[in-house]
């Protein structure tokens, strides 16, 4: 067994370990890193598994800043996949992203993700977190990679449980009382929370202000091709966007 030894012997984290080490491909897995604390449990129980893998980080660039220093300082072997444009640059060329045109997925996680061979991917997923991921099966397939979930049947209690026991360090911003700590400008993890958005702008003013000048530069582009726009201003036709109402 790897030096990183298993400190918690519960059915849920062997049975995820002989899940790991059951399906392991010869050229060895792709493990999607977030930096989330799902994904450290991920990495934790692929690494004590003693199965060859790889992980990767999509840079979205729109993450927080807490998130990259972390994965940096604790994670120094993770390999950052970066898109070809930016967040920001493509706002104004493909429009805002909405929940049925969500592009900001496909253009800053799975497109770069696809330039990588390895096709058996293991992914920090849990069946808990929404109503559409318990619907999926632990073994999945997306275009042409195999998705393995380890942690699918894991509650968020288990979880923090295993990364006390074992002693896992993991980002300060759940400490701060974030619960979800994936891309910042995000409408679809503040909702219509107008609290939660403000204490977002309050903790990221920098990411936000070059996410409304984005979206400046999209509403008057719009306004110059004529295009019918339900919105009267500029600061409408932000707000409307943090509400999910765009």
């Amino acid at each position: 067994m790897p030096k990183d030894k298993l400190r918690c012997y519960f059915d849920p984290y062997i049975e995820a370990i002989e899940f790991i080490k059951k399906n392991e491909p010869p050229e060895g897995y792709f493990l999607g890193f977030s930096g989330g604390k799902d994904s450290v449990v991920l990495e934790h129980l692929t690494k004590v598994s003693g199965v060859k893998y790889q992980s990767y980080y999509s840079a979205t660039g729109i993450d927080p800043p807490e998130v990259v220093k972390f994965i940096k300082q604790n994670y120094p072997e993770v390999i950052f996949l970066r898109p070809e444009k930016s967040f920001y640059e493509l706002i104004v060329k493909k429009g805002y992203p909405t929940k049925k045109f969500r592009w900001c997925c496909d253009a800053l996680k799975k497109i770069p993700a696809k330039k990588i061979e390895l096709k058996h991917r293991l992914m920090g997923l849990r069946a808990e977190e929404s109503f559409k991921r318990r619907q999926k099966p632990r073994i999945d397939k997306f275009q042409k990679n195999i998705i393995y979930k380890p942690i699918f049947k894991f509650s968020e209690w288990e979880i923090w449980d295993y990364i006390e026991i074992n002693n896992l360090k993991y980002c300060n911003l759940y400490d701060e009382g974030f619960n979800r700590i994936g891309c910042v400008v995000c409408p679809f993890i503040c909702g219509k929370n107008q609290a939660k958005l403000l204490k977002h702008k309050n903790k990221w003013p920098k990411m936000y202000l070059a996410f409304e000048r984005a979206m400046s530069k999209l509403f008057e582009a719009r306004v110059w091709k004529d295009q019918k726009i339900k919105n009267s201003s500029k600061e409408e036709f932000i707000q409307n966007w943090y509400l999910g109402k765009n």
